[in-house]
């Protein structure tokens, strides 16, 4: 008979959690760590790690219930961006538009969207020319390209193709955490593709 690993143990346990009821002398044996082994030491063992288990359960549920808010509030946001959309006709009134909504719902330092020029080439060669998009930290020449002031976290969206770019939409963040590559962009991407379909339809 091959010897048992830890694991095999610990699966055993766990599918017959009366064994050492069923066993006492087995548990006269047993090293729990604790200065008194008996069950009254066990039993707070036992409570603790339940306890331990009951604050991870409600740090989670309380984490999810938080994000649920959050990307409930992108989304009306979008919404909202969405129907500018469909009545600002003039880019500089979409983009003043599209500032204050973003900027006021979202609490971002900055929202721009901005025509593309030569001088953003430096930001589609570097940080755009795979994905189409960028979320984190812009060097200070970056940064001078397209915010008016402080920025330690971005999100760059390109609006059009790399070989025919229209706008560039960023945010701006003083939280150095608030834009990371790995963030849900789902709906900021669902309104890029509506806005680049808009700016290609405008004079």
């Amino acid at each position: 008979m091959s010897d048992l690993d830890d694991n095999q143990v610990a699966l055993y346990l766990q599918e017959h959690p009366d064994f050492f009821l069923q066993h006492p002398e087995v548990f006269a044996l047993m090293n729990f760590g604790t200065s008194v082994e008996s069950v009254a030491s066990l039993q707070l063992r036992q409570q603790q790690v339940l306890r331990e288990q009951n604050q991870n359960l409600q740090q989670q549920l309380a984490q999810l219930i938080q994000q649920a808010k959050q990307n409930e509030q992108v989304y009306q946001v979008f919404s909202a961006c969405h129907r500018q959309l469909m009545t600002d006709c003039e880019f500089m009134d979409l983009a003043q538009g599209l500032e204050t909504l973003i900027c006021d719902q979202l609490h971002i330092s900055e929202c721009k969207l901005v025509k593309f020029s030569d001088a953003l080439t430096p930001l589609l060669d570097k940080r755009l020319h795979e994905n189409n998009h960028y979320l984190g930290r812009l060097s200070e020449q970056e940064q001078a390209l397209i915010f008016n002031g402080e920025c330690k976290s971005a999100a760059l969206y390109l609006i059009g193709e790399t070989d025919a770019p229209l706008a560039l939409l960023a945010f701006a963040s003083l939280d150095e955490l608030h834009f990371e590559p790995a963030q849900d962009s789902f709906f900021i991407f669902e309104f890029v593709k509506a806005l680049q379909e808009r700016l290609a339809s405008l004079p």
